[in-house]
């Protein structure tokens, strides 16, 4: 990339614009070689962490609209939902993968950190419960590691063995 490249400063702030610099960033990075083909190339470390930040803050926007009942959109967030998942689209098109662990199975090999872990009755293997950090993957490499709140079997009431 020549030294003279720059990004002209925005003044605009709907999800328009974040849509285009996504899409801008994905041109940057696509014309530096072919993800699929396995060919790599150096990006600056300050471009990866905002990729991150920028996945991780769209991830946080994406479940706060949620209803956790339904798994849908809130009504009153369906107009803005829809900005949303096209900026995940976008995501998709420049290789970033967002992975929300709630509900999963867990075990302590997943390269996860754990920030806490509660007691549960009623279960006999640990879960996630909660995210709070997606786990991040550009081009099949994590660059960001998730961060979640794990159930695990609780032994309140089991005899001792």
């Amino acid at each position: 990339m020549p030294d003279d490249f720059k990004i002209p400063p925005s003044r605009r702030t709907d999800e328009k614009a974040l849509r285009d610099a996504i899409r801008t960033i994905g041109s940057i990075l696509s014309s530096h070689g072919d993800a699929g083909t396995g060919a790599r190339f150096a990006v600056p470390g300050k471009t990866v962490k905002v990729m991150a930040d920028l996945a991780t803050n769209a991830w946080k926007a994406k479940t706060k609209m949620i209803d956790s009942s339904s798994g849908e959109a809130r009504d009153e967030m369906k107009r803005v939902y829809r900005h949303i998942e096209a900026m995940f689209e976008n995501f998709k098109e420049i290789g970033l993968e967002i992975k929300d662990h709630t509900g999963d199975a867990f075990d302590y090999g997943l390269p996860l950190a754990v920030v806490a872990a509660q007691p549960t009755q009623g279960i006999s293997t640990e879960r996630v419960i909660e995210t709070l950090k997606p786990t991040i993957y550009w081009q099949e490499r994590m660059i960001q590691m998730g961060e979640v709140i794990i159930a695990t079997p609780s032994s309140i009431g089991k005899p001792y063995e």
